[in-house]
């Protein structure tokens, strides 16, 4: 039997039209069982497992675009699946110091957040800072990794830097620029010729296949995460299978360097 080989193509693309919807249904009947192995993921545990649905929605919300021809509008979706991605395997792998970095992260977002609205005096219903997060450190080098965990939570590029993963910084970046108002968004929809003449098109001129194609790897990345934390590792099965049938290596998590 000849070997699948992963591409970002349309025999690809039909693999992971039937595999992604097997990954979400597995994932949501993995979390209503919520057994955890170890004690020791009772503190990650809640943050990766809002993070694990909302994850397994964005993919499920890219699939259903993709079904109606809108694959350029998302593009911003695979830039949330990968960042969600990475940050579950940071937090599983780093454990509580991590949590307490994400604790600090999250408030001072909100706080820059309210700081804002002050500064522009509009109130927005429902932004609650709340009390800044107080942390002791036994040692200078526990309150150096904290600043250091909240630097590669804060900023992609040094979370993939960390994991020894700078290709996918530029990748990152790419995804980026249709999230905001850029040339990328433009063109993806006019054409101007030499000539001057402009042509507006209402289906997408640029071709993001390899979007839809690699929104499994991110899926099958916080799968491999969240269930050997759960009894009976219930996604073990689904995940070998996907990534042999995919033609993809057995373990994609990234190795901190």
């Amino acid at each position: 039997m000849t070997e699948f080989t992963f591409r970002a193509d349309n025999r690809t693309a039909r693999r992971v039209r039937a595999i992604v919807p097997k990954l979400i249904a597995g994932a949501s009947d993995a979390l209503d069982v919520q057994a955890i192995v170890d004690a020791q993921y009772s503190v990650v545990f809640p943050v990766l497992a809002g993070w694990w649905m909302f994850a397994n929605r964005t993919a499920e919300a890219m699939m259903l675009l993709y079904e109606r021809g809108f694959s350029v509008e998302a593009v911003p979706l695979m830039r949330n699946l990968i960042g969600h991605a990475y940050a579950m395997h940071w937090l599983a792998d780093n454990g509580e110091p991590a949590y307490n970095a994400f604790i600090d992260e999250s408030w001072q977002s909100r706080k820059k957040l309210n700081d804002n609205l002050t500064e522009a005096k509009w109130h927005l219903a429902g932004i609650d800072i709340g009390e800044k997060p107080v942390f002791t450190f036994a040692t200078a080098e526990e309150e150096k990794q904290h600043r250091r965990l909240v630097g590669e939570l804060s900023k992609f590029v040094n979370l993939v830097n960390a994991y020894g993963e700078p290709m996918m910084y530029p990748l990152y970046r790419n995804l980026s620029a249709y999230t905001h108002t850029t040339d990328l968004t433009s063109l993806a929809y006019v054409k101007l010729a030499d000539d001057g003449s402009l042509t507006v098109s209402d289906q997408p001129l640029v071709d993001r296949l390899s979007d839809l194609c690699w929104m499994v790897i991110p899926l099958l990345q916080a799968a491999s995460v969240m269930s050997p934390m759960i009894k009976g590792n219930p996604m073990k099965k689904l995940v070998t299978e996907a990534v042999r049938d995919l033609g993809l290596p057995a373990d994609l998590l990234p190795k901190r360097r």
